[in-house]
């Protein structure tokens, strides 16, 4: 597919650095899409917003200091009618009902393909919504049991320290930098990753964390 002439320009709002450097990635796929920043909240975000107005704003619903519903209401406040796209794992209905009256454009899963994701952002940014019916569905019916991850068993519960090391993985950190943390070798850490994602059914620290983010874990 041909790049647009007016690609649509977006920043991408996450406070854990891997799930942001994983979603960047993923929108360097989209020649339509121009990624003009990223905040590691929605105060960062706001103030970046107002300097540079993009088409469109990818943001987690949940972070520290303002999060993706504060950052919908003050947007509204300033009269910047700038359209969001909420980053979730619906695992909160009353949320997904709070961000839906604030005036959220569309909800998509953290650990969504490339394809859903730019389909998502193209719909919002044309004036349109992206209520992905899979979601919606989950998000309005109790006990709905769509996962981001559907197909993979239940994990294995993983030990105090293993979740330890998976938080200080989605936290950002290099293995030396938990191994310094925990008082551990690189290695030690490296076979703590290892066992991390073999009972979680995953390949890499960015798939973990976006699992660990749809149970709920971090």
């Amino acid at each position: 597919m041909n790049a647009p002439a007016t690609p649509i320009r977006l920043p991408l709002v996450e406070d854990q650095q891997l799930v942001r450097e994983g979603l960047k990635g993923l929108l360097q796929l989209c020649p339509d899409i121009e990624l003009i920043g990223e905040a590691e909240d929605g105060v960062q975000a706001l103030e970046r917003i107002q300097a540079d107005i993009p088409d469109v704003v990818l943001s987690d619903m949940r972070m520290p200091r303002l999060d993706g519903i504060g950052l919908i209401r003050a947007l509204a406040a300033r009269q910047l009618p700038v359209p969001v796209l909420l980053l979730t794992t619906f695992d909160d209905r009353e949320a997904f009902d709070e961000a839906a009256r604030a005036g959220a454009k569309g909800f998509v899963l953290k650990a969504i393909s490339v394809e859903t994701l730019a389909e998502a952002i193209r719909e919002v940014a044309a004036g349109g919504t992206a209520l992905r019916p899979g979601l919606t569905e989950r998000a309005t019916r109790p006990g709905a049991t769509e996962r981001a991850f559907e197909g993979l068993p239940d994990p294995e519960p993983l030990s105090p320290k293993e979740l330890q090391v998976l938080r200080l993985v989605a936290s950002g950190r290099s293995n030396t930098e938990i191994a310094t943390l925990l008082g551990n070798s690189e290695g030690v850490i490296k076979n703590h990753c290892s066992a991390v994602f073999a009972k979680m059914g995953v390949r890499d620290r960015t798939q973990a964390v976006l699992r660990a983010i749809d149970l709920g874990w971090i």
